[in-house]
């Protein structure tokens, strides 16, 4: 029912935690389809030694180090799922998490997707509650991510009529982004469960992870974006808030998250 696509390069301190979430969970209809980004750790050795635990994990290798919006439409080229789930290398899903999002879609037959809210972790210990709006439209996208990531479930018919993830220099590590834009532009429809069911590790590799021009790349979306979903021109002003958010303290970042989803 979900084929579950991951794509990982040197994941190999986390990656156990991550699949041992994946076969704690309650729904158990599930495959693993793992990409190893040509890792130089030994992330090939963590997958192997799990793939010969549980039969529905399935290993597939990048020829060349090429990121992970190509690592994960390859993944899509294996999917038999009716449904295409996300999970990062170094997060831990809820027991539940597959559970209640597919009876939100058996359920919501209108929606395409449905993510979730996520719980910020450490490794140590759990931090506070990142919410998202229930039912987020297209004139909330500007403002910032309608979907966390990581947390998604999406048809797999919708993905396919979506082409997966567009690879281009304007899209690296700002994949999610386009995603949401194009999916908009579809008129498709999309919703997030109000309980942190996946857990996103922000420790200080995270946010070093946040790079500048990667906040260019995702003004550049919003900019043109915004043409796509055909918003009003003043929208386009929200393309100067990745690079604030950027800019501003992680507290201010907190407080405008939480203002923007009122």
């Amino acid at each position: 029912m979900i084929s579950v696509i991951m794509g990982v390069y040197n994941g190999a301190d986390t990656l156990a935690e991550a699949i041992e979430s994946l076969r704690r969970q309650t729904y158990t209809d599930w495959e693993l389809i793992v990409c190893d980004d040509c890792s130089t750790d030994q992330t090939l050795n963590v997958l192997e030694e799990y793939k010969n635990k549980d039969s529905r994990i399935r290993i597939i290798k990048n020829d060349k180090n090429s990121g992970l919006a190509a690592s994960l439409n390859h993944c899509i080229q294996y999917v038999e799922g009716e449904f295409i789930a996300r999970m990062d290398c170094d997060d831990i899903s809820d027991p539940v998490r597959f559970e209640k999002q597919v009876a939100y879609m058996t359920e919501h037959t209108e929606c395409q997707l449905v993510g979730t809210y996520m719980r910020e972790f450490d490794g140590n210990k759990y931090g506070r509650i990142v919410a998202a709006k229930l039912n987020p439209t297209k004139y909330d996208l500007p403002k910032g991510a309608p979907f966390a990531h990581a947390t998604v479930l999406i048809r797999t018919e919708a993905m396919k009529v979506l082409n997966g993830y567009y690879i281009s220099k304007h899209t690296v590590r700002t994949e999610d982004v386009d995603l949401w834009y194009r999916f908009f532009a579809q008129g498709f429809i999309g919703a997030n469960i109000p309980e942190p069911l996946y857990y996103v590790r922000m420790d200080e590799a995270a946010y070093r992870r946040r790079k500048f021009k990667y906040m260019l790349h995702a003004a550049y979306i919003i900019w043109y974006g915004c043409d796509l979903i055909k918003l009003p021109k003043y929208y386009k002003i929200y393309c100067v808030k990745p690079i604030l958010s950027w800019l501003f303290p992680r507290n201010l970042k907190v407080y405008l998250r939480k203002f923007l989803i009122r």
